[in-house]
């Protein structure tokens, strides 16, 4: 029997308990029946404002639902932009909810359709300037039709994805929960997707996956939305273990039109279905359309032009672009002398003798990312990932600890790791956390990025380079950052031979840094 992922199920919730729209305002169309280009049939449902189009045609909202939800994902906010006199259509993209056709993951017969939706609403009402919307799917999805086609004026991405490969292959390794649970709850997944997630997993003919995923992705289109001139307005989550927000920063860089972004704390989705972070979300998208489609003087173009809510404490600080700082503090690293020891981040470069530190794989230890989902949505209501650092085994780990921080060390940004390893086997897979730790050996986990080395030459130094996933997180005054080290996660694939070693060489032409942006 397969299984909903947890984002789907809350938001499967939210919609049961929202109530339908009432007749008194705008006119609900509740079945749309819309044929698209090669005769599949599109579901979708309608908002009808009651006041009269304006000159210009009506501003207009086309929402995309999330993976396996349908076209009332969206009742209760398209109910809303109606009564602010907004056109909205809300729709089931192709193999969800009663549309025909196949899952393509945002392939060239969704965007199409999408495209014909348009077609369809400016044949039958006056439309004006145009928006796209969506969670999940909707958001990358939007993101692509954006960039094929210039009638959309502004999009409101949230927890979305601009690189599909990163989603599901982040540093060449398996994305093996979010990927699992994504496949099995398509009931109509185009075949061709399952043969790509069984070579992802057997790692046989990888080249395909890419082929795939970059006309997918967002991140190949930065031209067009450029030249579009689209407003884009992003929103991702600190412990989205599917579509981190590395990618979407990146994104975000690269455009040179209207932008805005919200970096917000907890898992995929959760924030923006169950209206988190204070209903932040979506009350900004609502300001964003209000400006760059109805033409409100709002100030949302002239505030700052990134959200960034600290992780735990949850608040929300502004900041005028991103990065959103340029001091790092460079930490690196020294050797421990043996198993039951720690070693240490120093602020100085490493210039003793030549040394070698080993770990093992073949067995998880306590660092890690807590219960798979769960962890992470809890992470959004302020309740923490704790885990005892001194009850990390040292055999199958390696841990570094930082001075300690006198006054709050307040990280904002992507932290990033250059380390040199000798691997035992062709293929080694690090999973390297950061942890906030107190004097009583308590972690709170920061951040983490899994890395997979393939076909490496076993017994040769080489230096691998990593980002971390984006955080924003204070430190506290007499804590100290850990930097946790070993081979395995609950949510990754592990290589099929786990029985390897990797040994750290510490030497004077070979420095191993850990970079933390900070305010």
């Amino acid at each position: 029997m397969k299984t909903l992922a947890l984002p789907a199920l809350l938001a499967g919730a939210l919609s049961l308990f929202t109530p339908l729209p009432s007749q008194a305002g705008p006119t609900f169309i509740a079945d749309v029946e819309i044929t698209s280009f090669d005769g599949t049939e599109i579901d979708a449902n309608l908002f009808i404002p009651e006041t009269p189009a304006p000159a210009d045609g009506y501003p207009t909202v086309l929402f995309t639902n999330s993976w396996v939800l349908d076209k009332n994902q969206y009742l209760a906010q398209a109910k809303a932009l109606a009564e602010n006199g907004y056109l909205v259509l809300s729709y089931s993209t192709r193999g969800f909810g009663a549309s025909g056709g196949t899952v393509d993951v945002s392939g060239p017969n969704t965007i199409a359709d999408a495209r014909v939706l348009i077609d369809w609403l400016e044949a039958h009402y006056p439309v004006g300037k145009l928006g796209l919307a969506g969670i999940s799917y909707g958001a990358g999805t939007s993101l692509v039709v954006a960039a094929q086609d210039p009638r959309v004026d502004a999009v409101a991405a949230l927890s979305g994805w601009s690189d599909i490969v990163e989603g599901l292959y982040p540093n060449d390794t398996v994305n093996l929960v979010w990927g699992t649970l994504l496949t099995l709850t398509a009931f109509n997944l185009d075949p061709a997707v399952d043969t790509l997630w069984s070579n992802l997993r057997s790692g046989n003919d990888i080249d395909s996956v890419y082929n795939f995923a970059a006309p997918r992705s967002a991140l190949s289109y930065v031209d067009q939305l450029n030249a579009n001139g689209t407003a884009v307005l992003m929103s991702n989550n600190f412990a989205d273990y599917l579509f981190k927000p590395n990618s979407m920063t990146q994104l975000y860089s690269l455009l040179d039109g209207p932008k805005k972004l919200m970096l917000n704390p907890g898992t995929h989705a959760v924030g923006e279905i169950l209206g988190g972070n204070e209903g932040h979300i979506w009350a900004t998208s609502f300001r964003w359309f209000d400006h760059y489609l109805k033409g409100e003087a709002n100030g949302i173009d002239s505030e700052p032009r990134v959200d960034m809510t600290v992780r735990i404490s949850n608040r929300r600080e502004q900041f005028a672009d991103f990065p959103v700082t340029d001091k790092t503090a460079r930490y690196y690293l020294h050797p421990r002398l043996s198993y039951f020891n720690n070693a240490s981040m120093e602020t100085g470069t490493y210039s003793g003798w030549g040394w070698n530190n080993e770990f093992h794989g073949g067995a998880d230890t306590k660092a890690g990312t807590g219960i798979p989902l769960l962890s992470d949505v809890l992470e959004g209501f302020g309740i923490p990932i704790y885990t005892n650092m001194t009850g990390i085994n040292g055999y199958y780990a390696i841990e570094y600890n930082s001075p300690l921080h006198w006054s709050t060390f307040r990280i904002r940004g992507t932290p990033t790791l250059e380390m040199w390893i000798v691997p035992s086997k062709p293929e080694v897979q690090l999973q390297v956390h950061l942890y906030d730790t107190d004097a009583f050996g308590w972690g709170r986990l920061i951040t983490h990025a899994p890395f997979t080395l393939r076909n490496a030459t076993v017994g040769r130094a080489q230096k691998i380079a990593l980002e971390l996933f984006t955080t924003s997180y204070d430190v506290p005054a007499g804590h100290v950052v850990t930097l946790a080290i070993d081979t395995q996660g609950s949510i990754y694939q592990k290589p099929a031979d786990t029985h390897y070693d990797i040994t750290v060489p510490y030497r004077r032409d070979r420095q191993s840094v850990l970079t933390i942006p900070h305010l």
